[in-house]
């Protein structure tokens, strides 16, 4: 190693507090402190705004909050506000829909609907027997617990019990679907659409229509029913508990007047079949074999 040059240990030169060697540093910054300071604080100032919520604003966003939550509340009223009309056994009603479409109902029946969206969802549901008369204009539909009756605007009659579903056209067109397999059919005047014991849906022409509405003029009539079936309407239609045996397995043609009395129409359906009744309380009746 050449004698001109010196060894240099560099920790040997520098400083031991880090402080002294920063402020011993020397840039040249080609702006003052002050400029560089003020600077800075601006850079921040513009990275970092602050929001300010005053009470005003806030007062706004409560009152939209509100006015929402009262919209959803009156949507959710609207749309499922339902009117219930039931008539009970003993009775017949007749009720005028919305749109001025007539249902009249035979007694123990319960028809509701929606009348605050009535104007765009013509829709009820049935649970007995009634008699429409549709005013003609969109959609109209009757949905019972067997099936659906749908149509524009004509006249019907539907009988829904249990597993009994029944539906009669008097005029226009009816459309019947089955509920549980989507069966489908559209019956004319005089026809009538049916589930059958196995769960289709038949079509019958030839139906006597007036007698399947008789009961609108308080009259019963049957043809070829079977018995326990018209005892259970005469306990309906008056109103009263009727016992029935298990064995009875009879067939009924005949027609009653609704006005005569109790014991004048039980005499006149078990007397075909040697069959008497007796009375237990002031509503309760009970059918026995005449031997």
């Amino acid at each position: 190693m050449s004698e001109n040059k010196k060894h240099i240990n560099p920790s040997s030169q520098l400083p031991e507090d880090p402080l002294e060697l920063i402020s011993a540093t020397r840039i040249d910054w080609g702006r003052s402190k002050q400029e560089i300071w003020t600077d800075l604080e601006k850079k921040m100032e513009d990275a970092a705004p602050v929001k300010i919520r005053t009470m005003g604003s806030i007062r706004i966003r409560l009152a939209i909050a509100a006015t929402i939550s009262l919209l959803i509340g009156v949507t959710v009223f609207v749309q499922s506000y339902k009117k219930t009309v039931t008539i009970p056994a003993g009775l017949h009603g007749n009720i005028v829909l919305p749109d001025q479409s007539h249902v009249q109902l035979n007694a123990q029946t319960t028809l509701s609907y929606k009348p605050l969206i009535w104007q765009f969802s013509r829709k009820v549901k049935l649970d007995g027997e009634a008699f429409f008369e549709v005013t003609p204009g969109r959609k109209f539909e009757v949905i019972s617990n067997r099936g659906r009756t749908v149509v524009l605007g004509t006249s019907f009659n539907i009988y829904s019990r249990e597993n009994d579903y029944r539906v009669v056209c008097i005029t226009g067109k009816v459309k019947v679907i089955e509920s549980k397999e989507n069966q489908e059919v559209i019956i004319k005047p005089g026809q009538q659409a049916a589930l059958s014991e196995q769960g289709t849906l038949d079509v019958l022409s030839d139906i006597n229509a007036k007698q399947t509405i008789s009961w609108i003029e308080n009259k019963l009539s049957f043809t070829s029913v079977p018995l326990r079936t018209v005892l259970e309407e005469v306990g309906r239609q008056y109103g009263i508990i009727i016992q029935i045996p298990e064995d009875i397995n009879f067939t009924y043609t005949g027609t009653f007047l609704r006005n005569s009395s109790v014991d004048q129409t039980l005499d006149m359906v078990c007397k075909p079949f040697d069959l008497k009744f007796s009375r237990n309380s002031n509503n309760e009746y009970v059918i026995s074999h005449g031997n």
